[in-house]
């Protein structure tokens, strides 16, 4: 058989057709499924749940916070024990703290007693940092 007629049968061999694939036609169909329920629901309900969201108060981007480990542990335990998160807590403490000036100020000396700590610890530790680099070039 010479290659010309090798290439012809190959164009008339019969072809698979392709394959459908199952999880993509699932997902369609859940899509389908999602959009039809979501146009089915009276857009007065959407109306009112947002009108309802709206009286809650708008949540800030999340920060992170630093702790000693102790207290860390203390508050994780209080939160668990109450089933409350951090975050929550700390918003209730601020609520409670900001309309007893006599609690906030000593709320803020504390504070600010704790700063100067942690700036003075963090300055011990780039010290160390420091001296542990120059007798790694020494050695």
């Amino acid at each position: 058989m010479s290659l010309l007629d090798e290439i012809r049968d190959r164009a008339t061999q019969p072809t698979v057709k392709p394959r459908i694939d199952v999880l993509q036609s699932q997902a369609q169909n859940k899509d389908n499924t999602i959009n039809t329920d979501v146009a089915q629901q009276p857009i007065s309900e959407l109306k009112r749940l947002e009108e309802l969201l709206a009286n809650f108060p708008e949540i800030a981007a999340r920060i992170p916070v630093r702790l000693e480990t102790p207290i860390k542990d203390e508050l994780d335990e209080l939160c668990n024990r109450e089933k409350i998160t951090i975050e929550t807590l700390l918003e209730a403490f601020y609520v409670t703290c900001k309309d007893k000036e006599s609690v906030m100020k000593q709320v803020v000396k504390d504070a600010k007693k704790r700063l100067k700590s942690r700036k003075e610890a963090g300055n011990i530790r780039s010290s160390l940092t420091k001296l542990n680099n120059l007798t790694k070039n020494i050695k």
